[in-house]
């Protein structure tokens, strides 16, 4: 009689991690060369880091290690998770990859805390930060190695590696998970409050406007009135600023006369916003070609002159503006 050796349950885990050839041997060769980063090159620093002050050269120097060495690790993790190693999990292959991935990575950022310690850390900062960069490699490395190399273990229950690695591994999942929620949590906070201070304070001038423009006088105010019905002003507040502006006794006249000799973008923001027939666009029509072009003058003269340093010449582009002014000129509807 032919005895069924998955009939046990150590024998069905013995068969699921009995692993295909070449996962053996990339698994092993992994696993291999991140056990030398950890006992030669990882150790050698760790004990430098105890003798002298922690500075940005060893935290650089933990970054060249810890990169490579979990590197290797997650590659060996992926061929014991190919070969069966975590099927006991009853998962999927492509859900068990992602977690080992996403486990390996958790992991190396833990351990990583061991080099951002203070400058002179505690007596029990030094023994919580120590135990991730010791304990998680080498639970890591014995995991590989006897679930890649069944023969090693033969007579032992895997569970003994698989049980602890994958405890330490929620665990980790867990905290960094934890870290960056919170953190997305805390950044979207400051941003919704940023953003409703913003609009507080929008609404808090717009009140304001809103309660001086009764108080301007059409006549003594005209220039402020004027300027409150700007593009970035609220709509009730431009379209208060153009009622209130609009009891001048010679609403038209005034408008031009400010087209013409005062804030320029500002009467012509009153201009594009209010509502004219078509005698007074007549009116308008010339005071704001002048104010388009002298306000556009200014300001592309000013720019030139911040920018010469630069040596670009920005002398064609203001000429072709006045040209198209002299051409063109603005035409009423």
């Amino acid at each position: 009689m032919v005895r069924d050796v998955t009939a046990t349950p150590l024998g069905a885990g013995r068969a699921l991690m009995n692993p295909a050839g070449i996962h053996q041997i990339v698994g092993n060769c992994c696993a291999g060369l991140a056990a030398v980063i950890y006992a030669i090159p990882l150790q050698y620093l760790l004990l430098e880091m105890s003798r002298k002050r922690v500075d940005g050269g060893a935290i650089f120097a933990g970054a060249i290690l810890l990169l490579p060495m979990w590197l290797l690790l997650m590659a060996a993790l992926s061929c014991v998770t190919a070969s069966g190693g975590f099927d006991w999990l009853r998962l999927s292959r492509g859900v068990l990859y992602g977690l080992t991935i996403l486990a390996t990575m958790a992991m190396a950022a833990v351990s990583f805390l061991r080099f951002e310690l203070s400058r002179q850390p505690s007596f029990i900062d030094r023994i919580v930060g120590s135990l991730p960069i010791h304990l998680f490699p080498i639970l890591t490395l014995l995991l590989a190695v006897f679930s890649l190399n069944p023969r090693l273990t033969r007579g032992l229950p895997l569970q003994i590696v698989n049980l602890p690695w994958t405890l330490v591994a929620a665990l980790n999942l867990a905290i960094c998970g934890g870290f960056l929620g919170y953190r997305l949590v805390v950044a979207g906070t400051r941003q919704l409050a940023g953003i409703g201070h913003r609009f507080q304070w929008s609404s808090d001038v717009a009140r304001k406007h809103l309660a001086q423009i009764p108080e301007f006088d059409p006549e003594r105010d005209f220039a402020e009135l004027v300027r409150m019905t700007h593009e970035f002003e609220s709509h009730a507040v431009r379209e208060a600023a153009v009622a209130r502006v609009r009891r001048h006794p010679d609403f038209v006249a005034r408008l031009a006369v400010e087209l013409t000799t005062g804030r320029a973008e500002h009467a012509l923001a009153t201009v594009e916003y209010g509502a004219f027939t078509p005698e007074e666009q007549k009116l308008l029509a010339e005071p704001a070609r002048k104010a388009m072009r002298r306000w556009g003058s200014t300001l592309f003269r000013a720019l030139a002159k911040k920018l010469s340093p630069t040596g670009v010449d920005f002398q064609p582009a203001i000429d072709a503006f006045e040209q198209t002014f002299e051409n063109r000129g603005v035409t009423a509807d």
